[in-house]
């Protein structure tokens, strides 16, 4: 509807800058630019008038509605990308500490939670391992150490 309005404008626009052009200078050229003004005035005046407001404010709670329905899925999107990465790292921690110790892992998979400070913080871990009892030992004392899981929610299960 409002392009047609502009179209509509433009086209009169146009017309009486054409007509404005053609006719001499005079008494005739002052009434025709006061008969162009009231044109151009009552075409932008009808618009305005035939302006559907209820149904452009309805549009409008609707669209701001999308997008706060957009920030939001773009902010959990953010969080959980956030906290993958943030688990890979603590996962990726874990097994180089365990290459280093000469331990091997079959599986790690880390378990990470929104703490009050506003940051993904490790709270559980699983793992499957081979090797000896004690170094198992040594391993679950440097996580609980480092990344601050304590053994009771360190999962451990040992693959002969």
């Amino acid at each position: 509807m409002m392009a047609g309005v502009i179209e509509k404008l433009c086209m009169l626009s146009i017309l009486c800058g054409l007509t404005m052009c053609l006719i001499p200078e005079g008494g005739v050229k002052r009434v025709m630019c006061v008969l162009c003004t009231l044109i151009l005035a009552s075409t932008v005046l009808t618009a305005v008038k035939d302006f559907d407001f209820d149904s452009y404010a309805l549009k409008l709670s609707r669209y701001r509605e999308q997008e706060q329905s957009f920030l939001q899925e773009n902010q959990d999107m953010r969080q959980r990308l956030n906290r993958l990465v943030i688990e890979e790292e603590y996962t990726s921690y874990i097994l180089d500490k365990a290459t280093t110790m000469g331990m091997e892992l079959e599986h790690v998979s880390v378990e990470v939670q929104w703490n009050m400070d506003g940051i993904w913080v490790p709270y559980a871990v699983s793992i499957q391992y081979r090797g000896e009892e004690g170094k198992r030992r040594i391993m679950e004392d440097l996580i609980s150490g480092d990344l601050g899981i304590p053994a009771e929610r360190q999962y451990w299960s040992h693959d002969d």
